[in-house]
């Protein structure tokens, strides 16, 4: 039997609806009250939580594209991806963030069924390619210190272009079946709702939590496994040469990036998809005034994670940061002209 619910991430306003819509005699009046102070101070403070982050989402990824491209000393692979993982923080704030501050302004989706269809597409492709761009960027960085020898052949241009194209050929591909399963419906008094359609709601969110989340912080642990033990002890399997461990000491601020990267991920979504697949999962599940607000502060923990990139690439990539402080202050980039100083900053910021 088809069942509905909401956008995987978004807040169950009908819960809420329900009670207000359904007064009896033997209501607890002390706790309506509440509900009703709790719709109304959301209304408020979530629409501009949501609506800062995405200002500051949409400002600092842009900078970030801008920064990379604008200074010519940050190449090679690590280039492309990290301007791949700006492109879909965008996009997420954009399409995803920003209408989920609108819907939570207003309760209901004003904005059709088309539009419905097409953000929580939008939505899931750039949550998706964001994830995934930062699982290539640590497979990059793990070829790149544990088998440098390896990483002549295989990080190449050519490679970067075919590693992307795939990455996001799957994303929009595999997510086309939410055009198909989302709609606008009317709910309650009229109200439309943007709405997800699926046949079993438990099995949805276990794959989702799955493919979105667990499998790919798997891969992440054991990959950025390896990058910490290089990181730390300065050495990998048989591949590394005397030449290779002075490199990697100069690629150390870009191996930590990369790794405060994944772990800021992990800890900024875990709390939302963990309460996601309870209440997806669960036959229990209770909507009260304190659940709804951890579920809120879920939400809000997994959005700013998309402002928090930018600063550790101005943090500890000095070129980026050089180049962002240039383009803001309208000054030319200006490359040194010390041999040994210039080449220190390409190995830096490529790998």
């Amino acid at each position: 039997m088809e069942s509905t619910t909401l956008m995987y991430e978004d807040i169950d306003y009908i819960n809420f609806w329900n009670i207000s819509g359904n007064i009896t005699n033997d209501m607890d009046m002390e706790k309506y009250e509440e509900i009703l102070k709790f719709i109304s101070l959301t209304r408020i403070i979530i629409p501009v939580l949501f609506g800062l982050i995405t200002i500051f989402g949409l400002l600092g990824n842009i900078l970030t594209i801008a920064g990379i491209q604008r200074h010519k000393t940050i190449i090679g692979i690590t280039k492309y991806l990290i301007t791949n993982l700006a492109i879909t923080e965008i996009l997420y704030v954009a399409f995803g963030v920003s209408f989920k501050a609108t819907y939570s302004a207003l309760h209901f989706w004003p904005f059709g069924d088309i539009w419905c269809r097409i953000h929580t597409y939008l939505d899931y492709v750039s949550y998706f390619a964001k994830m995934y761009t930062l699982v290539l960027l640590s497979l990059d960085k793990y070829i790149a210190l544990v088998h440098p020898i390896r990483a002549i052949l295989l990080r190449t241009k050519q490679n970067g272009y075919i590693a992307l194209i795939a990455l996001w050929s799957l994303v929009i591909l595999g997510n086309i079946p939410f055009i198909f399963i989302s709609k606008e419906e009317g709910i309650i008094k009229q109200t439309k709702v943007c709405y997800i359609h699926f046949e079993d709601t438990s099995r949805f969110a276990t794959c989702y939590f799955m493919f979105s989340y667990l499998l790919p912080l798997i891969v992440l642990i054991f990959l950025n496994g390896h990058l910490l033990r290089v990181f730390l002890t300065g050495t990998s399997p048989k591949e590394r040469t005397n030449g290779d461990l002075i490199q990697l000491e100069v690629n150390k601020s870009v191996t930590k990036m990369v790794l405060l990267l994944v772990a800021l991920y992990a800890v900024c979504w875990m709390p939302l998809q963990v309460i996601m697949l309870y209440t997806h999962v669960s036959k229990e599940v209770h909507f009260t005034v304190t659940f709804a607000s951890i579920i809120y502060a879920a939400h809000c923990l997994a959005y700013m994670n998309s402002c928090i990139n930018p600063i550790l690439y101005t943090f500890y990539m000095h070129t980026f940061r050089n180049g962002i402080q240039n383009m803001i202050c309208c000054r030319k980039t200006k490359h040194s002209t010390n041999g040994s100083h210039s080449s220190l900053i390409t190995t830096s910021d490529m790998l």
